[in-house]
């Protein structure tokens, strides 16, 4: 029977690695091919122009709207982790940084694997709780965005096809948030489920999954407590509109009478789209977001393509530059963060390992 357990074991690891490969080789692929619709029989003289001719003094604002958004999320995460008297915000505000920091520069979205490393270094919550609570962050970020987009979306001059596509898009992702809100009210039921359907598959040691199962569900909890629930989902609609106010500060210098239902727009189309596999940091996937959002508000698709370019990189600027102050605040050095980002591509579990300067 361990010899049995041994090779499916050894299974799974070989299907992990093969398939975090083929992840990776499809985002590239999916950067690509986003970045040739972006690309694609643009006028070249009028996006030379829209980037020459730009009001860059608005990307200062937006800029700093960037970090308070980043801010909020931090905030959130406090309340998500039980309560603001578990973590300093500094430190969330420094571990959701880094986390943007990991996942601009290394493939599989590992910042979201990293950062509850880096929060878990106070002592009082531990990494594999804080990772629990990314899961909430999810379906909160979804019920948000897709508030956001029940607003918009009945003025916007969409296409019927498009409406409808959209439409469909806001019902699964709705639906798998509501899933979600009722698995962990009836959290008993979910279990003997999941441990029966475990149990069935053969070959497989169901401890394990389990475990990541209960963990997960420990991190869903926050959704039980009014208290905790209320704060976290009002720390994400400020945040989600912030990050709807930094996209439309710096729009106005491309654009400036664009309404900010356009950034509102943009802001949930880009959040959906960035769910599809990707290179680091986005690359073309955001940019050809951002483009053909706006030409639903008669924005020409040089035009939107430059200012898609120009707030990517401003973005990622500020991003990373935020990431690294705060690697430098939290004593942490570079290559002990390469070597958790490793661990985090190979190991089993979410890595637990303390970070060294």
């Amino acid at each position: 029977m361990s010899a049995l357990s041994t090779v499916a074991d050894a299974t799974v690891i070989v299907w992990r690695l093969v398939l975090r490969k083929l992840y990776f080789w499809i985002g590239l692929a999916v950067s690509a091919v986003a970045l040739w619709l972006a690309f694609n029989q643009v006028n070249w003289e009028e996006l030379g122009r829209a980037l020459r001719e730009a009001d860059y003094v608005w990307m200062i604002p937006s800029a700093i709207a960037m970090l308070a958004a980043i801010g909020a999320r931090a905030e959130r995460w406090r309340w998500l982790l039980g309560g603001r008297d578990r973590v300093p915000w500094a430190r969330a505000f420094r571990a959701v940084s880094i986390g943007y920091l990991i996942t601009n520069v290394f493939p599989f979205r590992l910042g979201e694997v990293v950062r509850p490393v880096v929060i878990s270094r106070g002592g009082k919550v531990s990494a594999m709780q804080a990772f629990s609570t990314i899961v909430v962050e999810h379906v909160l970020d979804v019920l948000v965005v897709l508030a956001i987009l029940a607003l918009v979306l009945p003025g916007l001059p969409l296409p019927e096809g498009a409406a409808q596509g959209v439409q469909r898009g806001a019902i699964v992702f709705g639906g798998a948030a509501v899933a979600i809100v009722i698995v962990v009210w009836r959290r008993d039921l979910a279990e003997r489920v999941a441990r029966s359907i475990l149990r069935r598959i053969p070959r497989l040691n169901p401890d394990p999954w389990l475990r990541r199962f209960h963990s997960i569900m420990d991190g869903l909890s926050v959704i039980r407590s009014p208290r905790l629930f209320a704060a976290s989902s009002l720390w994400s609609v400020g945040a989600w509109l912030i990050s709807a106010a930094s996209f439309h500060l710096a729009l106005i210098g491309f654009v400036p009478d664009a309404p900010f239902t356009a950034s509102l727009f943009v802001t949930v189309t880009s959040t959906l789209v960035l769910l599809a596999p990707s290179s680091p940091g986005y690359i073309g996937v955001l940019e050809v977001a951002i483009q053909k959002s706006l030409l639903v508000f008669a924005v020409s698709g040089s035009v939107g393509l430059a200012y898609a370019i120009a707030f990517h990189a401003v973005e990622f600027i500020v991003m990373n530059i935020a990431g690294v102050m705060g690697l430098v605040q939290e004593g942490m050095s570079w290559s002990s963060m390469v070597s958790t980002v490793h661990q985090a591509e190979t190991q089993h579990d979410t890595p637990v390992a303390t970070l060294e300067s």
